[in-house]
């Protein structure tokens, strides 16, 4: 019967201590407060667990439990809790932070004193059984603990005053702590060898006012908070991409945004291939690819993906990945920034840089740089040059919109005709030019004057006879050089231009 009564009365309590010290320790592995919280919860377990075991082997080894186990469980459980309360308030971070360590040379030299004969406890050799005699060295050492446990509330009253919530959880249990374990020890020696003995039994059980204490702290004010849960907190809120995945490319996981980009809800994606939502990439050459940096383990940085989602919107992703080991398997550890604004203003920008606004074509920009590579190429070529007759009398009786609507009209013409080794563009007001390969100049000047013979109808209904002057110059016979070339076909343009006039 008393041994079922021991039971419930400490390995209960020990084992919601080692639960605790488990729980703490998984919610951040590496966070000094979690694993000095976990092993404060372990040595608070030994000293139910010691207790335990002198009450079920007494007589057998009273003294050596009593000093090494017991009381040895509560001065490392003291050290442990100072050191915590040091940390909860910030203090090794202060100036001269450093010296509070000398704080724990007392307790230190008190576990080396516990071998001295008859220093903790006093033995009274005419009695049978042993007796729980105190030596100096004992009391001493509780004198340090509850010192320390003093120097615990004072800095839980600072952190109160500071507004820290928790910190009021805190001062009820350790002063609840202080006072039971106080009580309960004052009791025990008072009533030793009587019928009220039966109080020492109790005197760990304070410390689970503490523990209560620190328990409602992390539940309600988030004290000790979770590494996986504040890692969870990063990953869904985080304006990035993130995605861990095998070397199938096959996605593990994936914050909102990825579901975002890829127009999907994030359950479709979860343990499926991520190749069929990337829309219009090479699939083949993806997995290959994936499947190379994967084995050689290459960290990648601003790597640009463009692909069309299931939304149909095209989309540009800056991608970073690196190599993560997870339980015995490497993955691939992805960030993606979605750049599509920023590429799309960049596309335009550099689109403007080399065509013109009004009609699309390509610019003087543009026209240079093509016929500087074809005169590089040294291949035959033709430059014709084309001016839109009485462009400002057509201003001046239809309006601007008329002359606008011209000048498009014969960029439509141009592009039209120009095949893909052409080259088209306007050079500015009614002025444009071609780069033709010389077998089908003459041709295509036939198609444009035969579809500028046509009528262009405006809006309301007026209609516009447009004509056109054109000189073409070829290389190399003409010239060598831009300059050379374009001088010899606006000559032949101004000549044809007032041959017109005079006809």
């Amino acid at each position: 019967m008393n041994l079922l009564f021991y039971c419930i009365l400490y390995l209960i309590p020990a084992c919601i201590f080692i639960y605790m010290a488990g729980m703490v320790y998984s919610r951040n592995r590496h966070s000094a407060k979690h694993i000095t919280c976990s092993l404060l919860y372990v040595f608070t377990s030994m000293w139910f667990l010691g207790v335990f075991t002198i009450l079920i082997t007494y007589p057998k080894y009273f003294d050596l439990l009593t000093i090494y186990w017991v009381n040895g469980a509560i001065s490392i459980a003291s050290l442990l809790s100072l050191h915590l309360w040091l940390m909860n308030a910030n203090m090794y971070a202060r100036k001269n932070g450093k010296y509070l360590k000398l704080l724990f040379v007392p307790g230190v030299v008190m576990l080396l004193t516990f071998p001295i004969d008859s220093w903790m406890l006093r033995s009274d050799r005419n009695l049978l059984d042993p007796t729980f005699i105190p030596g100096p060295g004992l009391y001493l050492l509780w004198i340090v603990d509850f010192a320390y446990l003093t120097f615990n509330l004072i800095l839980t009253v600072i952190e109160m005053k500071k507004g820290n919530n928790a910190a009021k959880l805190w001062y009820k249990g350790i002063l609840l702590y202080f006072v039971w374990t106080f009580s309960m020890l004052v009791a025990s020696l008072i009533f030793q060898n009587t019928n009220l003995y039966f109080v020492f039994y109790f005197i760990p059980h304070g410390s689970l006012f503490w523990a209560v204490a620190i328990f409602l702290s992390m539940s309600r004010f988030d004290y000790l908070s979770s590494y996986e849960k504040r890692y969870n907190i990063l990953f869904q809120r985080s304006p990035l991409g993130i995605l861990i995945m095998d070397i199938e490319a096959k996605v593990l996981e994936a914050s909102p945004q990825i579901a975002q980009y890829l127009g999907v809800k994030k359950e479709e994606l979860i343990n499926k291939s991520i190749i069929p939502f990337l829309g219009g990439i090479d699939k083949e050459m993806f997995i290959t690819k994936h499947q190379k940096v994967f084995m050689e383990e290459t960290k990648v940085e601003n790597l640009e993906l463009t692909f069309v989602n299931k939304l149909i919107e095209r989309k540009t992703l800056l991608v970073d990945y690196e190599f993560i080991l997870v339980e015995g398997k490497t993955l691939q550890f992805v960030m993606l920034k979605d750049i599509t604004e920023a590429k799309t203003k960049e596309e335009r920008v550099r689109y403007l840089a080399y065509h013109d606004i009004l009609t699309g074509l390509s610019n003087r920009a543009a026209f240079e740089k093509q016929i500087t590579e074809l005169l590089n190429k040294k291949e035959k070529f033709n430059l014709l040059l084309m001016d839109l007759n009485k462009l400002k009398r057509i201003n001046d009786t239809f309006g601007h919109q008329a002359g606008d609507y011209a000048i498009k009209h014969i960029a439509n013409i141009l592009q039209e005709f120009a095949s893909e080794n052409d080259h088209a563009a306007r050079l500015g007001g009614d002025e444009f030019v071609m780069l033709l390969s010389a077998d089908e100049t003459e041709n295509i000047i036939k198609k444009i004057q035969l579809q500028l013979s046509t009528p262009l109808t405006l809006s309301d209904q007026n209609q516009l006879h447009l004509s056109a002057s054109i000189g073409v110059s070829s290389y190399p016979a003409d010239g060598v050089t831009m300059d050379q070339l374009y001088s010899v076909a606006d000559k032949r343009m101004y000549a044809e231009k007032h041959k017109g006039k005079n006809s």
